[in-house]
């Protein structure tokens, strides 16, 4: 083989494997997610993969230049937020207050964004929302109307209404919350607020009874990991009793609730990527504001009022945004 041919032949040898290293070379970002629904949550299945696709729409894929670890908590919370900090991940997204509160507790450094929060100043998360003080940023749930604009639907669905009860769940600090503010939006309105609190999913008939007991007109039903993995059990339950329920999430209408308002989750999730980016590629959390929700969605399910015998007034009827029929 002549000199000159074997060094074009050399060269491009040399030349071929070339993408592949830099491919080989091409540095993996490295995000946890902890979330505290359990792994067999469908809906928690669907905002996750909300997660991936807004990811991927800019420009982070999972296996090739980010890799996306998720930790599903269940009750032991605390242990799972010790474990993903121990992982060592660039940057963390909490799923719910509860989430939020373990990953502080676990980590200083690591920057942590909430795809959803209650009010992050009253929770001691920051203490100023447009500048976050600390290692945590994100999306909250509330404004300072929300609870009593549930309560004025539920209202205006049922007509005169003077006793609520309210289940929601003590261990998640954003509930705690909301149990003060809906408690001062009843005795506002002139509504007896019967609080309805609850540790596992064992709790919720017998507090189903209490309320029936109580002669509670109405229901509402916090959003929570345990109330919205038992959402079939309390659904019905309120259908079978004939009782009217308040939700949080559109979805939960679709599974057969008398109605709910909230945000929208699915949203929440991307926009809680969306910050992710922004950090993976230099923005401090200090740069990322906290953000209120600037939409809320009413949604009726009007099988279910028929089935319990209620005639949804037109007058809410035309101000759903989703209507199942």
């Amino acid at each position: 083989m002549r000199r000159r041919e074997f060094i074009a032949l050399l060269g491009g040898a040399a030349a071929g494997p070339m993408p592949a290293r830099a491919q080989q070379t091409e540095r993996i970002r490295r995000v946890g997610v902890l979330t505290n629904y359990p792994k067999t949550d469908l809906e928690e299945q669907r905002r996750l993969a909300a997660i991936k696709t807004r990811f991927q729409e800019l420009g982070w894929v999972d296996g090739r230049n980010l890799r996306i670890d998720v930790h599903f908590a269940a009750e032991r919370v605390a242990m799972a937020a010790a474990e993903l900090v121990a992982s060592a991940p660039e940057a963390i997204i909490s799923t719910t207050s509860t989430t939020a509160r373990s990953s502080l507790d676990a980590t200083t450094n690591i920057p942590i964004v909430s795809a959803v929060t209650g009010d992050p100043i009253a929770l001691g998360f920051t203490t100023n929302m447009s500048k976050p003080t600390g290692n945590i940023t994100g999306f909250t749930t509330f404004n300072d109307t929300v609870a009593a604009k549930r309560l004025q639907l539920l209202r205006e669905m049922v007509g005169t209404v003077r006793k609520v009860a309210l289940m929601w769940a003590p261990a998640n600090p954003q509930q705690l919350l909301l149990e003060k503010q809906t408690e001062a939006a009843a005795k506002t309105l002139g509504i007896e607020l019967v609080s309805l609190p609850l540790k596992s999913g064992g709790e919720i008939e017998p507090a189903l009874a209490k309320a029936e007991l109580e002669r509670a007109e109405a229901l509402m039903v916090a959003a929570d990991p345990l109330t919205l993995a038992n959402g079939r059990t309390i659904i019905d339950g309120c259908i079978s009793r004939g009782l009217p329920a308040m939700h949080s999430f559109a979805f939960e209408t679709r599974d057969g609730a008398l109605m709910a308002y909230g945000i929208d989750l699915l949203d929440n999730y991307r926009r809680a990527a969306d910050y992710i980016d922004h950090i993976l590629r230099g923005a401090k959390i200090s740069d990322l504001p906290f953000q209120e929700p600037t939409r809320l969605t009413l949604s009726i399910n009007l099988r279910t009022a028929r089935s319990i015998r209620i005639t949804v007034p037109p007058t809410l009827l035309v101000r759903a945004d989703e209507v199942v029929e």
